[in-house]
């Protein structure tokens, strides 16, 4: 993995980020796989429910895409610990392309079927599995340690700012196109983001920062798999933040799973509007993410990670309490705005924290272990708005994150976690 560290050789004459090869190739595919994103994830949401008119399946849409992460993720954190993170990058964007585009040829051909529905986002989520460790794990090498905060904060910003275009279009795409030509846009997107990952190896190669890649001893792949484990066991502060968020997104995913319910039946408002609401949630995740590479509270990521999303988890109420359009936009905003400043914050202070060479194994043991909640809670995010409404469910969503990351500031070793 040495080899591909040389990615961010002679940035000390290129100070801005963007023109950084590694680092603008990688924003730039960014942009547009976030882009198609936004979109193919409204026409998904948008499809099933308008057909099927059942709160539980799309919780088993979100449980289909999360199941994946969980199965393989450890798994794919060993492979980029262990080969070279562009061409794993590669891969996952060329299966996710051609995920989207046969579902979108299925769905054009032969009409809806859930099934297929829930195979596609499955599929997805396995890209996704091998993805995010991959470029997470080798941005710490492609650019200094002093720009890694406003690197995660552009990288975030452009993926979450994309939706503020991605997700209204994609409300305008259903209505002029249709879903499953929506979802064919959405595999283009991962082809360019592949296209992109492409130049970067190139440009890398070029520079002979390739040469020897993989020729390092390995140790056995189970062995390595375990050796992260063991190190996550040893860093009681970073393992109490995986536990705290495995109970959060318990309950996060309450609220965030059923928002086009909550735009649908409470609002009674159109595709139009859940596409403005997944646009303030890009935005404020991307510009709290912003603040962090010039306020840099990594310094301290354990305090900086509990502390917004308890405050994320507090907005939420504000869409019970004030039900109107503009109102639940706004609340979406803030609520995403510190979610966005707690992760940036966590993910650059652990990039700088943990070893390089078990970085991949353990963001993917961390991801594994906050997501492992999901699918329960979106499971029960259905039975509750069967049984109770959504606004239950949404107060049930506030009060359970906040609880859960507010009392991370309880222990001394989260407080003490610093880079």
């Amino acid at each position: 993995m040495g080899s591909e560290s040389a990615a961010g050789e002679g940035t000390e004459k290129r100070p801005s980020l963007l023109r950084q090869r590694a680092f603008g190739g990688l924003w730039t595919g960014s942009v547009a796989s976030s882009f198609g994103s936004a979109a193919g994830l409204l026409a998904i949401n948008w499809l099933v429910y308008t057909v099927t008119k059942s709160a539980l399946d799309v919780g088993f849409i979100g449980v289909a895409g999360v199941i994946p992460r969980i199965v393989f993720g450890v798994f794919a954190g060993t492979l980029a610990d262990r080969y070279s993170k562009l061409r794993l990058m590669i891969v996952a964007d060329a299966f996710r392309a051609g995920t989207m585009v046969v579902f979108a040829l299925t769905l054009a051909l032969f009409g809806f079927n859930l099934y297929v529905v829930l195979a596609a986002v499955f599929l997805l989520g396995m890209g996704q599995s091998l993805f995010r460790p991959s470029i997470n794990s080798f941005l710490p090498q492609a650019v200094r340690k002093e720009q890694l905060g406003a690197a995660n904060g552009l990288f975030t910003a452009a993926q979450e700012v994309t939706s503020i275009a991605g997700s209204p279009i994609g409300g305008i795409l259903i209505a002029v196109v249709g879903v499953a030509a929506t979802l064919a846009i959405n595999g283009a997107s991962y082809v360019v983001s592949a296209l992109m990952v492409v130049f970067v190896a190139l440009s890398v190669s070029s520079r002979g920062a390739s040469r020897g890649e993989g020729q390092q001893k390995q140790p056995p792949f189970l062995d390595q798999l375990r050796g992260g484990f063991t190190y996550v066991n040893g860093e009681r502060g970073l393992l109490k933040l995986t536990l705290a968020s495995f109970g959060a997104n318990f309950f996060l995913s309450l609220f965030f799973t059923f928002l086009v319910i909550y735009v649908t039946e409470v609002l009674h408002q159109s595709a139009f509007i859940f596409g403005a609401f997944g646009a303030a949630g890009g935005a404020g995740f991307g510009l709290g993410s912003l603040l962090v590479g010039r306020l840099h509270p990594e310094r301290r990521f354990g305090v900086w990670f509990a502390a917004p999303w308890g405050m994320a988890g507090l907005a939420i109420l504000g869409l019970v309490f004030f039900p109107g359009t503009v109102a639940a936009t706004a609340f979406v905003f803030v609520s995403t705005f510190f979610g966005g400043f707690g992760n940036t914050a966590f993910f650059t202070g652990v990039q700088s924290y943990v070893p390089h060479e078990v970085l991949g194994r353990y963001l993917s043991i961390d991801e594994v272990g906050s997501l492992a909640a999901s699918p329960a809670g979106q499971l029960a995010g259905g039975l509750i708005i069967a049984g109770y409404g959504i606004n239950a469910d949404f107060v049930l969503a506030a009060v359970g994150t906040a609880v859960f990351a507010f009392g991370l500031l309880l222990f001394s070793d989260v407080r003490s976690l610093k880079v």
